[in-house]
């Protein structure tokens, strides 16, 4: 039996489902639960790997209290490691870091990890590997259920839009407004897709926190080709929505982690943040960024002008996001 405490960040939870996967691949009747945070069950339950989703309120069940089960902790906060230890979950195993190690059965060197500089995505398989030996490298998997995939059809019915090509659009990032693209850059790209592929539509993503960049956005633009979830949708229905769509354009944000995940065709503008480290996975996404020096600074504001999303314009990247969309209508 192997139990896991998910992460707290959508983007995370998808970057975690690789190791997921990859220890499915190698032991196949294994049982796989996850102990996840309500910010992000819906991914880990669009997981076709995962048997069970608990919430992070959970008691083991007696079955987990053999000697063999194993319990692993993928975030890295003392009280990531206190959950489990205080929920009585055995065998913990997790890095040692913040001064929780005594509160783990058995402690990982974290130091050496971060030292590597490596993709988020290695931080779980290498914890992973710690237990069950070398583990192959996959990219993440989701899996929409029927009934959500009716759902979203449904959505897009009522907006009289479900025959049209569709383009996704998340201009929004919950870490900070350093991360996002500028709301008139987004605006300048949707009137650019809709003028150029008169059978496209755009769906604006958001939650309730960035849903105003998503009203600023959809200003003007006809309601019949464009629709916002507005942060009404939950996460499932989200993603759902998601794979309807043909091709997604996103800051670096945890959109764009589901889209690679959902097999998506997409761009992703980086401007704070580094590629190297929580880039998409799938290599389906193409990376759009400006060099500046003060980047990868990882501030959630920046201080300045907004040099590296600022000097990113929607005339540069047009080009490429128009080739790549009339691609994929080929091909439709």
């Amino acid at each position: 039996m192997l139990a896991v405490l998910g992460v707290n960040w959508i983007g995370d939870a998808v970057l975690s489902l690789p190791t997921l996967q990859a220890i499915r691949s190698l032991f196949p009747e294994k049982n796989i639960t996850i102990i996840a945070p309500k910010q992000t069950e819906d991914v880990y339950k669009c997981s076709p790997v995962v048997n069970e989703v608990l919430s992070i309120q959970s008691q083991p069940k007696r079955n987990y209290k053999k000697a063999n089960s194993i319990s692993m902790c993928f975030p890295l906060s003392f009280r990531s490691a206190f959950t489990l230890w205080k929920g009585g979950w055995p065998n913990r195993i997790g890095y040692g870091a913040e001064g929780r190690s005594f509160l783990l059965t058995r402690a990982i060197d974290y130091e050496r990890w971060k030292s590597k500089k490596l993709h988020q995505s290695t931080y779980y398989k290498e914890l992973a590997e710690s237990v069950f030996g070398t583990l192959p490298d996959l990219d993440p998997v989701l899996s929409v259920s029927q009934e959500k995939q009716d759902l979203a059809r449904d959505f897009l019915r009522k907006h009289h839009m479900e025959t049209l090509f569709l383009v996704g659009i998340n201009p929004g990032a919950y870490y900070g407004a350093a991360k996002m693209w500028p709301p008139e850059y987004f605006q300048d790209l949707v009137r650019r897709i809709l003028k150029d592929f008169p059978d496209s539509g755009i769906v604006l993503f958001s939650g309730e926190k960035d849903r105003w960049v998503t009203r600023e956005i959809a200003l003007g633009f006809p309601q019949d080709r464009l629709v916002s979830t507005d942060g009404t949708l939950s996460l499932s229905d989200s993603i759902a929505l998601l794979s309807m769509c043909r091709y997604v354009v996103t800051n670096d944000s945890g959109m764009m982690h589901l889209g690679g995940a959902l097999g998506l065709s997409g761009a992703a503008i980086f401007g704070p943040t580094d590629p190297v480290a929580t880039g998409p996975m799938g290599g389906r996404t193409r990376v759009f960024r400006f060099p500046v020096r003060c980047s990868p600074c990882l501030l959630r504001y920046c201080p300045i002008d907004h040099r590296c999303m600022r000097s990113l314009t929607p005339e540069a990247i047009w080009p490429t996001i128009r080739e790549d969309l009339d691609n994929l209508r080929r091909n439709v």
